[in-house]
């Protein structure tokens, strides 16, 4: 079966004996002929009539020079944007690799499923009989940072893994689908030649936000003929000097070398490969000293929650984009995401400081770096400062956290806020400006506004139910529990409204609540846009907090909000909107003004967050271009 938008680029490079299998296979598994193009770069004129005889019908082929596997890509991708129409993803496969079976839907399916994936690839096996792992997808050695395969070279199990798709750090190229845009955004360095430059790309991707992902259920076969000694040591370089930490640019090709001449010992023999990893680490030195002068300057956006600051950092770095100052994201998945345990998410995130700010200061342009949470509280900025330098942002949510964390005691807050040439401190409210004042953080202290993306009339896909007209209006409580919730509030309004509206909270570690229909469970990313589209209202029930970030996705959807006037909602709506509720009542009254507020919300209330969105909006992009820029 077909796959409608689809298109496919073969690179190819003398390999006419394979080269007719992969473009039969790519038509079978659903690449219409029409949108096959095969990118040759044989530099064999004579034999170009070869290549044509194995094209299918209505597939083309381009010929140029060997510039190398990236610049192949590149042509390919630029080809279909300038000639063919309707296509939404893009295969790029060399010419040995073959797919089998619905290895392309499913593919397909993994970039339709996760905006956030810019490139996915599938299990790729070799051998003559396919039993055999090739790569599982890539990963960096922890020390030197050297490409690794998972499941490299294990036995293919008979049983199907049941595992999704998941990011890795890289994928072999020899079989990747790329989301429309991404190659002409992000094109492959061509540096490279040959080796490293799929590593290459992948950590770019990953470094604009993006995510690679490998999709188990899906499987390629491909031919590896090794990598070329030369471009062993040579491209490593390169590599670490645009993504590395300065020990791995300094010492990872000297130790690929070092370990070939320890196997020539052993084995009592002279490789003929030393002599060309010799050039390549000569080779390579001058090359690397270019692509760290290349490195762009503007900001760097670190975001060591991964899962939970998602949509906080895109928001943010679209504001950094449209200020026309460059931006790339930098993230960590927090271990109640990853997985992996507390210790190592903190090494890894003082490794990228140190990646970003320590071995960058001989360039002569430096980027500046923001980072979104800080890990240490307070101590973050005597680690930013001395990794990163004092020109960088800290931004601070919670200034007196709900719960105990490392970090933001007295001590902390006290040490910290006399230190000289601290990076400056930012904050989304004037409440918590407050809190960061009475710490003692009264220089190098801004407040800007929430990053947030632009409202689009365009919702998401909700539940057949979510708008039927029959059911009653769903007023929902988001986000975990924390103890400055109020849950006496809540159980108020169920009972005076309990008959004509439906009351759900959806949230981490939340207790029975009368009158609720109450759903303790984290909501993934792709879910949560669904859950606040497919509300009536969004209730902030807090008697105290610095900023809701529910409450700015809400915004993002046009759901109308209701909380209290003397938080930050009132920066959003304004402290006179009918959609907040003034503490200075009783607690009857306070109760009646809560549920006036949501009468007003359910009627009118999407008109006054669509109005509240757009302006909203417009302060933000102002007030962070004006930041960042200075």
């Amino acid at each position: 079966m077909t796959i409608a938008d689809l298109a496919a680029v073969v690179v190819h490079h003398r390999s006419y004996q394979t080269l007719g299998a992969t473009l039969a296979a790519l038509v079978a598994g659903g690449v219409a002929p029409d949108r096959l193009l095969v990118v040759d770069n044989s530099e064999e004129p004579g034999r170009r009539t070869e290549v044509e005889k194995l094209l299918p019908p209505g597939a083309q082929a381009i010929y140029c020079d060997n510039a190398g596997y990236g610049a192949a890509v590149n042509r390919g991708a630029a080809w279909h944007e300038e000639n063919t129409q309707g296509w939404r993803y893009l295969l790029v496969a060399t010419h040995e690799t073959t797919p089998e079976g619905d290895c392309l839907a499913v593919l397909r399916s993994t970039l339709a499923e996760d905006p956030g994936t810019a490139v996915a690839g599938p299990v790729l096996v070799t051998g003559d009989d396919g039993k055999t792992f090739w790569s599982q997808g890539g990963y960096l050695t922890k020390v030197l940072g050297l490409p690794r395969h998972h499941g490299h070279l294990a036995v293919r199990s008979e049983n199907r893994t049941t595992d999704g798709p998941h990011p890795v750090a890289w994928l072999d190229g020899a079989f990747l689908m790329f989301r429309r845009g991404i190659l002409s955004r992000h094109p492959i360095d061509e540096t490279y030649f040959l080796y490293m430059e799929e590593t290459d790309h992948h950590q770019t991707l990953r470094r604009h936000g993006w995510k690679v992902t490998v999709n188990p259920q899906a499987f390629a076969w491909q031919h590896s003929n090794g990598v070329p000694p030369f471009y062993l040591t040579r491209n490593i370089q390169i590599f670490h000097a645009k993504h590395g930490s300065r020990f791995q640019a300094q010492a990872s090709a000297p130790y690929l070398f070092a370990r070939s001449v320890a196997r020539d010992l052993i084995k009592h023999h002279r490789a003929a490969t030393l002599g060309p990893m010799l050039a390549g680490l000569r080779s390579g030195r001058p090359l690397a000293a270019a692509a760290r002068a290349k490195e762009p300057g503007g900001v760097v956006i670190v975001n060591p929650l991964g899962g939970a600051l998602a949509h906080y950092t895109q928001a943010l770095h679209q504001h950094v984009l449209a200020a026309g100052i460059g931006a790339r994201v930098r993230a960590l998945d927090e271990p109640s995401v990853s997985g992996q345990h507390r210790l190592t998410w903190l090494l890894e995130y003082l490794e990228l400081l140190g990646s970003e700010g320590w071995y960058r200061r001989g360039r002569s342009v430096r980027p500046r770096i923001l980072l979104t949470w800080p890990v240490l509280g307070f101590w973050d900025l005597f680690l930013v400062k001395v990794l990163c330098g004092g020109s960088s942002w800290v931004v601070y949510h919670d200034p007196d956290p709900l719960v105990r964390s490392v970090g933001s005691g007295r001590a902390a807050s006290a040490l910290m806020s006399k230190m000289r040439g601290r990076p400056e401190t930012l904050v989304h409210s004037q409440a918590a400006a407050e809190a960061m004042r009475g710490k003692g953080f009264t220089n190098g202290l801004t407040v800007v506004p929430h990053p947030v993306v632009p409202h689009s009339s365009k919702q998401p896909f909700v539940g057949p139910d979510e708008h039927d007209p029959s059911r009653r209006p769903r007023v929902r409580v988001l986000g975990q529990f924390k103890r400055d919730r109020d849950l006496d509030l809540l159980v108020a309004l169920a009972r005076r409204l309990g008959t004509s509206y439906d009351f759900e909270i959806i949230g981490r570690g939340w207790p029975p609540v009368e009158g609720w229909r109450v759903d303790a469970r984290f909501v993934p990313e792709d879910e949560l846009n669904h859950v606040i589209a497919g509300s009536a209202v969004i209730l902030i029930p807090y008697k105290r907090f610095f900023q809701s970030g529910i409450a700015i996705r809400a915004l993002e959807h046009a759901v109308p909000v209701v909380g209290r006037a003397e938080t930050s909602l009132g920066d959003l709506f304004g402290p006179q909107s009918p959609l907040l509720v003034s503490g200075n009542s009783g607690p009857d009254n306070d109760v009646q003004a809560w549920c006036r507020a949501i009468e007003f919300a359910v009627e009118h209330g999407q008109a006054e967050a669509s109005t509240a969105a757009a302006a909203f909006h417009r302060q933000a992009a102002r007030e962070w271009a004006l930041l960042v820029a200075r």
